[in-house]
């Protein structure tokens, strides 16, 4: 995705630790953090159902933060690496999160607030976990 998006996607295997125990979820997240160099959220992410997450991974890898209209990824490249990073993970054996409280792109309500990973301007994360993988994306945005 590197020529498109500014940014990357992780996939973890996850071994001899409950992740259907949401602590566990947390510690493990702040984890992948720390590996990072980007800031813990702890408990501060916020949970979400499996199809607003897809959303609003699909989105992040189509759209730019910062010019939410402008157009990074051709759609058809964007589905693609959507459906990619998503094999394996379904609605019903995942646990989603975003950094993000909701999808600026589909929602205007509130306008748009997130807890920042990373010192730039704009940065999205959204993550799937199941019982023993984890994925995890940051895009990054300048304005």
């Amino acid at each position: 995705m590197g020529e498109f998006i500014w940014g990357n996607a992780y996939k973890f295997m996850i071994e001899n630790i409950d992740l259907t125990i949401e602590d566990n979820r947390f510690s493990t997240l702040d984890q992948i953090c720390q590996l990072e160099n980007w800031k813990e959220l702890g408990n501060t992410w916020y949970a979400k159902s499996f199809e607003v997450c897809s959303e609003l991974l699909l989105d992040s890898i189509e759209f730019d933060m910062a010019y939410s209209e402008s157009r990074i990824t051709p759609e058809e490249k964007a589905k693609i690496f959507h459906k990619n990073l998503l094999d394996g993970f379904y609605s019903s054996n995942s646990f989603c999160y975003s950094n993000w409280l909701n999808n600026h792109w589909r929602s205007t309500e509130n306008g748009s607030f997130w807890n920042s990973l990373t010192e730039n301007t704009f940065d999205l994360s959204t993550v799937f976990i199941q019982k023993d993988q984890l994925l995890i994306t940051c895009f990054r945005s300048e304005d």
